[in-house]
């Protein structure tokens, strides 16, 4: 359940940062995370890649992601006092230039901390934004 849990947070955080066309998958990643700290997980839903998609697939894929976050990763962050702040520890950008993975470090209200890496993905105009994999 944690790890679903931070695959969501992270998977939200990726997506919030490519909706603002960040130039760096850390700038992307922690605009995400910033959407997240402002609960509008309907605009994080709309920043992950899933690759080439009709519109169509893309709506649905997003409208999963929304129902995932508010059924599985809002409660969770909500018992830990919500999400309070994120820091960027660090990125690896693959060879290719085309994916990355973003370190980032989540705080708490309630004073907890985790760490969690953040699969991204360069899209077709060339923002970075979080990667849902298959």
């Amino acid at each position: 359940m944690k790890k679903m849990f931070m695959m969501m947070v992270a998977l939200s955080a990726l997506l919030l940062t490519a909706c603002g066309g960040a130039s760096t998958p850390s700038d992307a990643a922690a605009k995400v995370y910033d959407l997240m700290i402002d609960g509008d997980y309907e605009a994080v839903s709309k920043t992950f890649y899933f690759g080439e998609k009709s519109a169509e697939e893309e709506a649905q894929a997003q409208a999963m992601i929304l129902s995932m976050l508010q059924q599985k990763a809002v409660p969770q962050i909500e018992k830990k006092g919500g999400l309070k702040q994120v820091e960027v520890l660090g990125e690896t950008i693959a060879e290719d230039g085309k994916s990355a993975k973003v370190e980032v470090k989540l705080l708490y209200g309630n004073g907890t901390e985790e760490t969690s890496k953040v699969d991204m993905a360069l899209d077709a105009k060339g923002n970075w934004r979080p990667a849902m994999k298959k």
